[in-house]
């Protein structure tokens, strides 16, 4: 592709929404048969835009409904919290539709999915699940026990990291 373009490599691949719209189209339209691996292409990218959204809203629901089990467990209130979750989303999705997306969403990007943030979670999510085990369940801290044989301070180390 870069050959045709008259391109370096380098300026050829784009990144963010540029690659699934621009460069990734022009790929398969050089490839045998384009129309049908160009229809394979969207349909991928909508099913797997649509199946981000379930799981998303799946998610989201769940952690809600655990939240408030008593009122939101009761007959239609499900279907009622996935209504105004849906309607909150749809909202948000109109400013993604904007000239201005762009602006909205780099932003976003670079603050939630930069590689500090994510360090920093997978850090919180390891000091969490060490002290969650550790000091809430003591069947795990004898299961550590017999995998480590050895005994009397797993549980400082477990702590400590």
């Amino acid at each position: 592709m870069s050959y045709e373009q008259g391109l370096p490599v380098s300026q050829e691949a784009a990144s963010g929404p540029g690659l699934a719209f621009i460069t990734y189209p022009r790929a398969v339209a050089m490839m045998p048969f384009p129309q049908i691996w160009a229809k394979c292409f969207f349909i991928m990218l909508i099913l797997l835009g649509a199946d981000t959204q379930f799981v998303s809203l799946e998610c989201l629901m769940t952690s809600v409904t655990d939240m408030f089990p008593s009122t939101l467990r009761k007959a239609h209130r499900r279907e009622l919290l996935l209504l105004c979750l849906c309607t909150v989303c749809f909202l948000l999705g109109l400013l993604l539709v904007t000239e201005g997306a762009l602006y909205f969403l780099q932003p976003l990007i670079s603050i939630f999915c930069s590689g500090n943030t994510l360090l920093l979670l997978s850090v919180c999510q390891s000091i969490a699940i060490g002290w969650i085990y550790v000091l809430m369940c003591p069947r795990w801290l004898g299961i550590l026990r017999e995998e480590l044989e050895d005994g009397a301070e797993e549980r400082d180390v477990w702590v400590s990291l």
